[in-house]
């Protein structure tokens, strides 16, 4: 009934399907005029493509740097956290497939965390050599060197636990191994 009590006619009214059925469709189009949903999804073969174009043989750092002094060590771990955040600003700009934007996430993250882990790896693995000075001190080191070494392992394999899921490869440079699919 409208105001004056009057039923409407029912050609005067929407039914919800076509409204819906509009709705949906422009959405499914690109949106309506003035409307942001978001960007769209990347489909799983095009996103694993494009994160290898960005990631596949990767350094664990980009420049030169002089060895053999604490400066030298300090700047590889910066150039290895720099690098690894350039790649992942590159992938985190690529829209994530339906479904996996969680999962992207975490990978991103975890990749960051990995690289952190190489870098201060890096500076200790230099002070434990350059505090070594005498054969006792240098037979001492070894079971160090290789904890730090091996440090980073739990975070490689839960990165590359990801990888296969994702189908992407290490962005860190820290790992060779081929993209997986």
């Amino acid at each position: 009934m409208d105001v004056a009590g009057v039923p409407p006619d029912p050609r005067d009214v929407l039914s919800a399907r076509p409204v819906f059925t509009l709705l949906a469709l422009s959405l499914a189009a690109g949106g309506l005029p003035g409307v942001r949903v978001g960007p769209a999804a990347t489909p799983p073969a095009l996103y694993s493509q494009a994160v290898a174009q960005i990631c596949t043989g990767a350094l664990l750092f980009d420049h030169r740097h002089a060895v053999g002094t604490r400066a030298g060590a300090l700047a590889v771990a910066r150039d290895i956290r720099a690098s690894t955040r350039r790649r992942l600003a590159r992938v985190g700009a690529i829209p994530a497939p339906l479904g996996r934007a969680g999962v992207v996430r975490r990978w991103i993250a975890l990749e960051r965390r990995l690289a952190d882990a190489f870098a201060t790896s890096w500076v200790r693995i230099f002070e434990v050599v350059d505090a070594a000075d005498t054969p006792r001190e240098r037979a001492r080191e070894v079971p160090v060197l290789e904890r730090l070494v091996h440090a980073p392992d739990g975070l490689r394999a839960a990165a590359a636990r990801l990888e296969q899921t994702l189908e992407v490869p290490d962005c860190t440079g820290g790992e060779s191994r081929a993209v997986p699919g």
